[in-house]
């Protein structure tokens, strides 16, 4: 999920001043956004292609001669 940005959040977090609890909180609250974030996208391009509006050319349907 995140070799760079877990580890970081956990490692900037105890480098601030954070306990552990906190800097795992944080940990766990940016794995939750993150994949939140992945699931929105999902089904924002999945409605995008059924709707037609985008297609393998690029071209939305409507412009196609």
């Amino acid at each position: 999920m995140g070799t760079v940005t877990l580890p970081g959040a956990f490692v900037g977090m105890l480098l601030g001043g954070a306990s552990p609890l906190q800097a795992g909180i944080v940990q766990l609250y940016v794995l939750v956004a993150l994949l939140a974030v992945e699931s929105v996208s999902i089904l924002v391009v999945r409605e995008i292609v059924a709707r037609g509006l985008l297609t393998r050319s690029g071209k939305p349907l409507s412009l196609r001669a």
